[in-house]
């Protein structure tokens, strides 16, 4: 899988925020839509303050501003109310760990990950990006089909709820170039 066509793709689709917010499905996140479990996790990273590191209670302190606010609001929403930052070298590093175990994941997932076309290998990967692994799991007919290799059945079963549509019809496209490339 292209690494750096996905990375790409992500930062088109998820953004890349310095600060923490709430992705659509309400999770608190950072950086290229890094979900953090809660404030502990959210405290491991190296956050800075007006160019001075943060303290343990202060990045406490903005995790839970912003996982009390609602969610479903642009993530420039939450700016204000963080004051917290991440620099871009640690947001690359959270998105190339994420990268490296969302596909470790997939190949678990699909004994022919290694043999699926490029395109759909970038597509399953958004869909687990954005849904979790086990999200995967509400596209039984998708799934079918990509187990069979049946592209156009995938495309037409892929899209999910709450997602833009034009990420939806990114995705789909994806696994319409997966069948060109198995032809």
């Amino acid at each position: 899988m292209n690494r750096q066509q996905v990375l790409d793709r992500l930062r088109g689709f998820e953004g890349c925020v310095s600060y923490l917010y709430r992705c659509t499905g309400g999770e608190v996140t950072i950086g290229i839509g890094h979900a953090l479990a809660d404030a502990a996790a959210a405290a491991q990273l190296a956050w800075v303050i007006a160019e001075r590191p943060a303290l343990p209670g202060e990045v406490q302190a903005d995790y839970a501003k912003v996982a009390a606010a609602p969610k479903g609001m642009l993530a420039a929403k939450y700016a204000p109310l963080t004051q917290c930052r991440l620099d871009q070298d640690t947001i690359n590093q959270l998105a190339d760990a994420d990268i490296a175990y969302f596909e470790s994941r997939l190949a678990a997932r699909f004994p022919g990950w290694n043999t699926f076309p490029e395109p759909a290998q970038q597509a399953l990967f958004d869909m687990a990006f954005n849904l979790g692994t086990a999200g995967l799991s509400k596209f039984p007919k998708m799934l079918a089909a990509v187990n069979a290799g049946d592209w156009q059945t995938a495309a037409a079963q892929c899209e999910r709820q709450g997602i833009s549509k034009q990420r939806n019809q990114a995705t789909a496209a994806l696994f319409l170039q997966a069948k060109s490339a198995s032809a």
